[in-house]
């Protein structure tokens, strides 16, 4: 007997019945991210490993740990993407996107990659939203992505969100700061784990974005004092964009607090840091979050140009909304098309023409009336027409009800009529409507 393969270990196969609430969520993100003005981008799955070594730092676990790396036959080094502000970013500059204005709104959505511990929640192949803005230093684009951040949760039905921020300054700042980080946490040094302790030599930073209890429950011994803090070391100019920040989140009443440990974990974040939390869901609460990377364009080799952008793991975002039991509503049944022996072959026409304006079923084995019936029935659709040898021959079928069993004949001129009063008006396309 052949092997039987199975889904590779981290991934998973989305199957009707469970791909409506996926297509539910990504339609809300659209309509919103469409009415803030963005643009979609789509960027290829993979890319150069080098675009990620960069844009996240050699020392970072996404490089060193979590990273679908391989050679393709022409012996090239490539990565499956892991995130999607770096690809927007190359392809930013690979278009010269720059000449064409200088601020530009763009989001994206697709599967990205990251090898690590499957565990609920959390796969290998995992969907992403993002959005960025890129052109523009002004705190106003910070305070625009949180709102949009926000507001495509909202539209997914998650209320009384709070918004973490932090501010990671400049290079130079972040450089004063992980010395003082070091020096605090060297009483406590041989506790971490060797991953921590690297970090503390490579970027200190990272070693706040920890996982593990154990390292987070060090942070909070008595014995280390306070910990230091990212905002006692800004410059000038990055204190004054933070306040600003914060100012204009408190105009749009967005709730936000101040969290010192919150870092990120990629090495291209600059000045302002979020996470968004809801803060019902307990430990976990973090439902995603992004920041500013004035910084990464020119690291990969285009002027100096500021940036700021997000992501949402979008199985998390499912998760969350299965357990609270928030779906979105059941698919309207359409249209089931039931022939008799001697109109059969003109149920295919009928159902293409209808199929024009209606979702439309039939059947294709030239079964009986009684195993259409409960085919219709079985299908979940609303109205049965059958095609009845008499009623064909007067220009009319029968239309039946399923929900009520009521049924009445109506003409072919009038079937559509017919039709919208029991379905409701078929959607009317964008291109009938610019006629």
């Amino acid at each position: 007997m052949a092997e039987r393969h199975q889904a590779p270990r981290g991934t998973r196969d989305l199957l009707p019945g469970e791909i409506e609430r996926w297509q539910w969520v990504e339609a809300r993100a659209r309509e919103v991210l469409d009415r803030y003005g963005y643009r979609e981008i789509r960027t290829p799955i993979f890319e150069d490993y080098d675009l990620f070594a960069r844009s996240s730092g050699e020392a970072s676990d996404v490089v060193q740990k979590e990273m679908y790396r391989f050679k393709d036959l022409g012996d090239r080094d490539l990565a499956l993407r892991p995130e999607g502000t770096a690809g927007v970013c190359r392809a930013y500059l690979q278009h010269g996107m720059a000449q064409q204005g200088r601020i530009h709104r763009l989001w994206y959505m697709g599967p990205m990659f990251r090898y690590g511990r499957p565990q609920k929640g959390r796969y290998r192949q995992f969907r992403q939203v993002g959005a960025e803005i890129i052109g523009t230093a002004a705190p106003g684009a910070d305070v625009e992505m949180i709102a949009l951040f926000v507001d495509l949760f909202d539209a997914w039905g998650f209320r009384d969100l709070t918004v973490a921020l932090n501010s990671l300054g400049t290079p130079e700042t972040r450089r004063a700061y992980g010395e003082r980080l070091r020096q605090w946490l060297a009483p406590v040094r041989a506790k971490l784990g060797a991953d921590a302790q690297q970090r503390l030599e490579t970027n200190p930073l990272r070693v706040l974005d920890t996982k593990s209890p154990e390292e987070r429950a060090l942070f909070e011994d008595p014995a280390l004092g306070t910990m230091p803090k990212l905002l006692d070391v800004l410059d000038p100019e990055s204190r004054d964009h933070f306040e600003a920040v914060r100012a204009g989140l408190t105009a749009l009443g967005i709730a936000h607090e101040t969290d010192h440990g919150l870092v990120r974990g990629l090495d291209y974040y600059t000045r302002t840091a979020f996470e968004v939390h809801d803060r019902s869901l307990g430990a976990q609460s973090a439902l995603g979050g992004g920041g500013r990377y004035d910084g990464l364009i020119e690291a990969l080799g285009g002027s100096p140009t500021p940036g700021v952008g997000f992501s949402i793991g979008l199985d998390r975002v499912l998760l969350v909304l299965e357990a609270r039991g928030v779906a979105p509503a059941a698919h309207a049944g359409g249209i089931y098309l039931a022939a008799m022996e001697g109109t059969r072959t003109l149920a295919p026409m009928l159902a293409r023409a209808l199929r024009q304006v209606y979702t439309v079923d039939l059947d294709l084995e030239a079964r009986g009336l009684n195993a259409q019936m409960k085919a219709a029935d079985k299908s979940g659709a609303r109205v049965v027409i059958l095609l009845g040898e008499e009623e064909w021959q007067r220009g009319e079928v029968l239309v039946k009800e399923l929900a009520t069993g009521a049924q009445q004949a109506v003409t072919l001129e009038g079937l559509v009529e017919a039709l919208d009063r029991l379905l409701g008006p078929a959607p009317v396309s964008d291109e009938a409507e610019t006629r």
